[in-house]
């Protein structure tokens, strides 16, 4: 999951010199070159961002007769403990509001790029990519509405993270929900967790994170009352923040985290788990269901 310049300097010092942090020496790991090219298709993509409400379903949590909403997809990515960069990806529809599965299918693969502090999609999104192709050719009946991505959105270093990055090619409706906060706009891990504190007192409780221009970047959201750390809802693509989070807690259950993300992030554990930290011969191959 994409973190901040700030967190990565928390985290401690990288271990060839002792005064460079880890945000730094990770930005060592492409060429320059590289990094400019993924900042301008970045950019570019960004030009085709839509951060209102675009799609033609509802969602009333007030009164559920009301809602027409009835596919729900996530995706996420786990990655081995022995080798950062082999990893599986997942997809799964999920069925809104029983969250029944209706179609998972998960991928293998071996990332071309190690992470870089944001440019998470340029690792994650080719697979994921390849996932969507596969479902709109083999199940396109069950194509999802909305798209829940752990990651950020628009709350991000320049303003398209990973949720906006995929919600864009596939064009679909998506929210990022992540655990970090980039700096942007005034906005800092460690100052939204100063003010989180203070403000997230229960299960339920939201902090708008309002930069200095006063756009409102994201909402951090306390789920339950037993988690005391907040999930960070931002906008993807083609949905305002409002319906952001309204998506997030509907999708939300017994767990901190909304649950597709939950069990996209689950089973992608296992698989890789099962195929590249502790292998057996009956291991589950991936593939879809």
């Amino acid at each position: 999951m994409e973190s901040t310049s700030e967190e990565h300097k928390q985290a401690g010092a990288g271990a060839e010199d002792p005064y460079v942090s880890k945000h730094d020496r990770l930005q060592t790991l492409v060429d320059e070159s590289v990094k400019q090219e993924w900042e301008a298709e970045q950019n570019r993509l960004k030009l085709q961002l839509i951060e209102d409400d675009k799609f033609d379903w509802v969602l009333d949590l007030e009164n559920q007769d009301n809602t027409t909403l009835k596919r729900v997809a996530a995706i996420d990515i786990s990655y081995s403990k022995t080798n950062e960069q082999n990893a599986v990806a997942a997809l799964i529809v999920f069925e809104y509001p029983s969250m029944k599965v209706l179609y998972e299918d998960f991928e293998k693969e071996t990332t071309e790029y190690p992470y870089i502090p944001g440019f998470l999609a340029f690792k994650e999104v080719p697979v994921y990519s390849f996932l969507f192709k596969r479902l709109r050719e083999d199940k396109p009946e069950l194509w999802p509405e909305v798209l829940l991505v752990d990651g950020n959105g628009i709350l991000h270093t320049r303003g398209f993270g990973a949720a906006s990055h995929i919600g864009v090619v596939m064009d679909i409706p998506s929210v990022g929900v992540g655990k970090n906060v980039f700096a942007v706009d005034g906005i800092t891990q460690f100052g939204v967790k100063e003010l989180c504190e203070k403000t997230l007192l229960k299960g339920g409780d939201i902090q708008p994170l309002v930069g200095t221009s006063g756009k409102t970047w994201g909402i951090a959201y306390r789920s339950t009352d037993e988690s005391k750390n907040p999930i960070i809802i931002s906008q993807g693509h083609r949905v305002s923040i409002e319906t952001a989070v309204k998506l997030t807690k509907a999708c939300i259950r017994k767990f901190r985290i909304p649950e597709p993300i939950r069990q996209a992030d689950q089973k992608s554990r296992t698989l890789v788990r099962e195929i590249y930290d502790d292998p057996k011969p009956a291991s589950k191959k991936p593939g879809k269901k």
